[in-house]
């Protein structure tokens, strides 16, 4: 709902030393973030949130990536792509009480079994339940050798409205080092870092309109998700 350039002043002014664009299915706001964090001193990381096939439709966050990768394809093969271009692959915001874009607990007990993870958002904003956020502390506690880095995101839609409700500490200050730092399990994600303004209920139901409508008709005619790499 902003521009990639208004998000990246959005973390400046948060005080933020690395904010990651991950738009839905794609990479195209990318180039102009990089710009501007070369510009205003802050590092973006390249990423996408990806859409994977199947039923419940599981959103998996690319970090760290060269270029875009397919939606529709299965979790597995998702994170495998991901890997082949040497990014980073997380669950995003796991356990939600819904049917669609969040793995449930028994998805993640199979998927565990034949493959790790680089990371999962142990705090984040999309809906959920106190016992929904219990359940998933509870879950990576039990498999935190094989679900990687914990996160914290703020899910940003409106860049100054919402970004940095939630963060990620890591050791350092630089992309490079949050890479590191994922790869070695050592993030904390930390909630309610600042408490922006929100944006107002007709600009939530405006975002909610191009999710579910331009944003469908985007990925229908092949304009959005379609380009990308698939797993080797």
């Amino acid at each position: 709902m902003v521009s990639p350039r208004h998000l990246v002043e959005a973390a400046r002014q948060a005080g933020l030393a690395v904010v990651a664009v991950t738009d839905h299915d794609t990479m195209a706001g990318v180039p102009e973030a990089v710009a501007a964090g070369q510009e205003l001193g802050v590092e973006v990381v390249a990423g996408e949130e990806i859409t994977t096939g199947g039923l419940g439709k599981v959103h998996v966050l690319g970090l760290f990536l060269a270029g875009p990768v397919r939606m529709g394809m299965s979790v597995e093969d998702t994170i495998r792509a991901v890997h082949d271009q040497g990014g980073l692959a997380v669950l995003a915001h796991p356990f939600m009480p819904t049917f669609f874009a969040s793995i449930t607990p028994a998805s993640l007990r199979r998927l565990l079994r034949r493959t790790p993870v680089d990371g999962v958002e142990l705090c984040h904003t999309a809906l959920t339940t106190p016992m929904r956020s219990r359940q998933l502390d509870q879950f990576y506690d039990l498999h935190r050798d094989r679900m990687g880095a914990a996160i914290g995101s703020s899910d940003s839609h409106f860049g100054a409205l919402d970004l940095a409700r939630n963060v990620t500490l890591f050791p350092g200050s630089g992309a490079a080092d949050l890479r590191r730092a994922m790869e070695g399990a050592r993030t904390r994600p930390l909630a309610r870092y600042l408490v922006p303004p929100g944006p107002s209920l007709p600009a939530r139901l405006r975002q909610q309109g191009r999710s579910m409508g331009w944003l469908t008709w985007q990925r229908l005619t092949g304009r959005v998700g379609r380009e990308g790499a698939l797993p080797a």
